[in-house]
């Protein structure tokens, strides 16, 4: 069998060329052109496309002959770099903007990084016999690839002038009956490949997790893009015939237990979203709430179904949806506003965005909207009323501090608007959430609420609320030694505990503290090694529960983990610049000093 590993060995990686690249050269990154980098069969190259137009190819060089085995000169393209700090744009390649899933399949698939990449991987892959897991991986998000070109290009499409079935949808046209069959050839040709990776290593370790989530991954990304089509007959087969293992449906319902009822809970990637849809459509459970992914409102069908099929109230009018040049709302000063703090209620807003009131020219067809208020505050009724009906309004107040907004943002605001009076809001993430100073969580999500939640009041209640939520409801879904993965459960089980230690060791609640402790090392006596990016702290939890001897070998095994990413940097574990590295041991040796307890180990990898 021929080992993909072994071939890409021979190659530098997606996170050598980059650093390579930064070393020497300065990025030419505007406000809409920018560079980014691809792997061809003849090498890497480095390129400028503009963000705005789909990533519009400008220019390209190869900048790392495979042929040739080294890199080449981009001198008269690109200036000599005057930033020394290197490792800083390599983790904006590697880290920024959701660019992690790039470094990922930079990794794994042979061409990757340009339009068209998956019709050269088809080409060259699709008939051979020999692939092993890796290769079937590609070949299935290969595929994947292909089907979405003949949606609405979403992700590595094009859409060459000859071929009719790859011509750019309108964002509210829908796919033709002959566009259709394209596309289910390929939904098949996907799952195939994904079934033959899982046959070849059940345990391979994708993104999302092990072989299985990702064979089930696939299976609900084609169910949603067959109910956005109009195809709810073979949507609803589709995911019937999804194969979902038991622990996946218990994390999803843990999901939608953290949610009042008739809730509506805005998602963000494939496990927070997949499993509850699985759970709420053929498990029959909790389907009064209403499971909305954030990426998908970027799609104008995916919106009109929300409207159509789902029950929710929105203002959008079509016309808007059907419109090119949406995608985007823009800041820019307007003649006659002369209070551009002025606090606007958001059904005004949104109503002035829908209606293109002010508009900002673009290089794409058609102006996109805009708004003229710099950091305007408006209104949203939301209460913290334990989701009775109907909700006590106040006033909560939203700075809009970027320079734009996304479509997906804007829908946002127009569901909240037109439903919070009678349906609780809720958000399986608040980092860099618009509401993250809003958002109280409820066990696996976050409920929007009028009060600032850093306040005393929500922070209290927020504690309460969880300490319920782990007795009465939570069912902890772990990755195991024996080949179980799930980096969704790890992620929500030490966030769950965490919160609550650091919360009774702020308030020197001892007692508090030792009782929930207990409660975790009683579910997790010792980390598998899929959990240390998330458990690498415990030792300090260990250390203040008064075990020192395993604490202090907890930190030890971390400081070897950190250590190991650091030379050997890859998308599934991440990327540690020097300085990040060297402050994550200096502060545990800090920090196990202050304890009066020190680590040879530690001390060795900081001198060198």
């Amino acid at each position: 069998m021929l080992s993909s590993h072994f071939i890409y060995a021979q190659q530098p990686s997606y996170a050598d060329v980059i650093r390579t690249f930064s070393q020497t050269y300065q990025s030419l990154d505007e406000y809409e052109n920018y560079t980014r980098f691809s792997k061809k069969k003849k090498g890497w190259y480095v390129q400028q496309v503009n963000a705005t137009q789909g990533d519009r190819l400008l220019s390209e060089q190869l900048f790392f002959s495979f042929a040739e085995n080294r890199y080449l000169d981009l001198d008269s393209t690109y200036e000599k770099t005057t930033d020394p700090d290197v490792d800083a744009q390599v983790a904006r390649f590697l880290q920024e903007d959701g660019s992690s899933l790039n470094w990922y399949n930079f990794d794994r698939i042979p061409y990757y990084g340009y339009n068209g990449w998956y019709l050269d991987v088809i080409r060259d892959y699709g008939n051979r016999n020999d692939l092993n897991d890796t290769l079937h991986e590609a070949l299935g998000r290969a595929y994947s690839g292909l089907a979405a070109s003949y949606l609405w290009y979403q992700f590595g499409g094009m859409f060459p002038e000859y071929d009719t079935l790859h011509r750019k949808l309108a964002p509210l046209e829908y796919p033709s009956a002959q566009r259709f069959d394209s596309i289910l050839k390929a939904f098949d040709n996907t799952r195939i490949q994904f079934e033959k990776m899982r046959q070849a290593n059940p345990a391979y370790l994708s993104i999302v997790g092990n072989s299985d989530i990702k064979l089930f991954n696939e299976y609900l990304y084609q169910y949603n893009q067959l109910r956005i089509c109009g195809y709810d007959s073979l949507a609803a087969r589709c995911i019937r015939q999804a194969p979902l293992p038991g622990p996946y449906l218990l994390q999803a319902k843990n999901y939608l237990n953290s949610c009042a009822p008739n809730a509506i809970l805005f998602t963000y990637g494939d496990n927070d979203t997949y499993q509850l849809w699985y759970a709420q459509e053929v498990a029959g459970f909790r389907k009064d709430v209403t499971v909305i992914n954030y990426s998908q409102l970027g799609l104008s069908p995916y919106v009109d179904m929300l409207k159509r099929k789902q029950g929710v109230r929105m203002t959008v009018p079509a016309s808007f949806l059907e419109e090119t040049g949406n995608d985007y709302t823009y800041y820019k000063d307007a003649a006659g506003v002369y209070d551009s703090y002025r606090n606007m209620p958001v059904k005004d807003f949104i109503k002035l965005i829908y209606n293109k009131r002010y508009l900002y020219d673009t290089e794409d067809p058609g102006s996109a909207p805009s708004f003229p208020y710099r950091q305007v505050a408006f209104n949203i009724p939301v209460a913290w009323n334990n989701g009775k009906e109907p909700a006590k309004t106040e006033s909560m107040v939203l700075y809009l501090e970027k320079d734009y907004y996304l479509s997906n943002d804007i829908f946002i605001f127009d569901i909240i608007a037109n439903n919070i009076s009678k349906r609780p809001v809720y958000f399986t993430s608040r980092s860099e959430m618009l509401f993250e100073d809003n958002l109280v969580q409820t066990g696996l999500a976050y409920k929007l609420i009028a009060q600032e939640a850093v306040s005393d009041l929500p922070k209290n209640t927020e504690i309460r609320i969880l300490e319920k939520f782990i007795q009465e409801k939570y069912v902890p879904v772990l990755s195991d030694d024996r080949g179980f993965v799930c980096f969704d459960g790890d992620s929500w089980f030490f966030t769950l505990f965490y919160t609550l230690f650091e919360h009774y060791l702020e308030k020197k609640d001892m007692p508090r503290f030792r009782y929930w402790f207990v409660k975790y090392d009683s579910i997790c006596p010792k980390l598998s090694p899929a959990q240390m990016w998330m458990g690498k702290y415990m030792y300090r939890y260990y250390i203040e529960a008064g075990n020192n001897k395993k604490g202090l070998a907890m930190a030890e095994d971390a400081a070897e983990w950190l250590t190991a990413v650091y030379n050997r940097p890859e998308a599934l574990s991440g990327f540690y610049s020097k300085e990040a590295y060297m402050d994550e041991l200096t502060s545990m040796k800090e920090y196990l000093g202050s304890k009066k307890l020190s680590s040879k180990k530690i001390s060795r990898l900081l001198k060198q």
